[in-house]
């Protein structure tokens, strides 16, 4: 098989595993370990750190030659930490693996990201990143559905003893990633051209097959690379597309990158506050048990599946232009759901906002992909998708670790009214940005 296909299968597993540790997490916290809802945020704000600060020490440095290598070591470590997890006994030692945990994570999802474009064809990749989406929506719908199913017979801390089986069936599949794609890599980024790519590298650039195809040889492409300046020294950007050559920070200089990180980190907020506090929510106010709130986070992720097979159709179709208002949408449609939240009187109508907030939820983070694939040069793709999934972490530090203080203090309604006003203004401020780009 395809290299792509094994990535599609390490994105379901190691997905389906993120995505309910972050749900599984707060349950674990608030009434296994039996701490208060302060501890709950904490818990969710640790992990989150814990992602962003690897990924800025680290992961944003590492060539894209050497991503295969990195997931198949933090798939390693992330299930040795879900085995801590299973049989931690305090909260301390419990926290210590969320560390670990959130360390490995930062190692293994962004450059699952890069993977896709990396061993993508040029003429596939809109249609790789859509089913990429569609395979993260996958797993936030098997994991809950399984998990319910094991909470049914089980004990809550033995759903760790599942994710750590996803971990080391995904570490398999890594493997065979790295055996089937790295010489492809090195030859799509250009090293695979003789000393073409090594006068590249020492130039600081990748290029692609194009570029290596009017250059006769690794000193013709040093003596072309050193005397473009957009390249080398400065960034020169055409309708939000990032030249190449530029460092790290120049990517925060590119308009069409900012807005998808925009959009990605107000929504980021918004998401993880659902999902650490959204559990709890449904079982002080609607008394049901483990199972039924997996089954209901499972109606939020069916939603967003349906709604991301939706996007592979018109993506395919070549229908997805204006990817700007579709974000700003998706925000408004953030805003409802929210809002039925709030009013929310008994589990159906719960229930419901959780369905609408899964259409936000399966448009905004592929929309985004596609904008960075059109705005941010290939060999700038590794930091840019750090960036781009890091910027998700602040939103998972901000508001579980704030707003749970304020849930503790006041109720977890009335922080979803908060982030309800939220997303509203960030609408308003969508719609602003829209007007001056445009």
């Amino acid at each position: 098989m395809p290299a792509i296909i094994f990535v599609f299968f390490v994105i379901l597993l190691q997905r389906a595993n993120t995505n309910l540790i972050q749900s599984i997490n707060p349950l674990f916290v608030r009434y296994v370990l039996d701490k208060n809802l302060f501890y709950v945020g904490i818990t969710t704000a640790v992990y989150a750190v814990s992602t962003l600060s690897v990924r800025y020490l680290i992961s944003i440095r590492i060539k894209p030659q050497a991503v295969s290598k990195f997931v198949i070591a933090g798939l390693l470590l992330f299930s040795a930490a879900i085995l801590g997890y299973f049989f931690s006994a305090d909260y301390v030692e419990f926290l210590i693996f969320v560390v670990i945990s959130g360390f490995a994570t930062a190692i293994i999802m962004p450059f699952l990201l890069s993977l896709v474009h990396l061993v993508s064809d040029k003429a596939a990749i809109e249609k790789n990143l859509t089913i990429y989406s569609l395979m993260l929506s996958l797993a936030l719908v098997f994991g809950p559905l399984l998990s319910s199913v094991i909470l049914t017979v089980l004990p809550i801390r033995w759903i760790y003893i599942m994710l750590c089986l996803f971990g080391l069936i995904a570490f398999f599949f890594a493997v065979k990633i790295h055996i089937k794609s790295e010489s492809a890599i090195k030859e799509k980024l250009g090293g695979g051209t003789g000393g073409g790519g090594k006068a590249l590298a020492e130039n600081g650039g990748y290029t692609n097959g194009n570029d290596l195809g009017k250059s006769g040889s690794g000193k013709n492409l040093a003596d072309e690379n050193s005397g473009r300046k957009e390249n080398i020294s400065g960034i020169k950007q055409d309708n939000g597309r990032l030249k190449s050559g530029g460092p790290v920070s120049s990517l925060f200089k590119n308009r069409g990158f900012l807005e998808v990180i925009f959009y990605n980190t107000t929504f980021s907020i918004a998401f993880a506050s659902v999902v650490a506090l959204g559990g709890v929510f449904a079982r002080d106010n609607f008394h049901i048990k483990y199972f039924e709130i997996t089954l209901l986070f499972s109606l939020f992720f069916i939603s967003s599946l349906l709604t991301r097979l939706v996007l592979l159709y018109f993506t395919k179709k070549g229908k997805i232009k204006n990817k700007t208002k579709i974000l700003n949408i998706s925000m408004l449609i953030s805003v409802l759901s929210f809002v039925l939240m709030v009013v929310s009187k008994n589990i159906g109508f719960y229930a419901l906002s959780l369905i609408i907030f899964g259409i936000p939820h399966a448009l905004i983070f592929p929309i985004g992909t596609m904008r960075i694939s059109e705005t941010v040069d290939m060999k700038d793709m590794v930091a840019a998708n750090t960036i781009y999934q890091s910027n998700f972490d602040i939103g998972g530090i901000i508001g579980p670790f704030f707003l749970s203080y304020l849930g503790g203090v006041y109720s977890i309604r009335f922080v979803f009214a908060i982030i309800a006003v939220f997303l509203f203004a960030a609408f308003i401020a969508g719609r602003y940005i829209k007007s001056r780009n445009y």
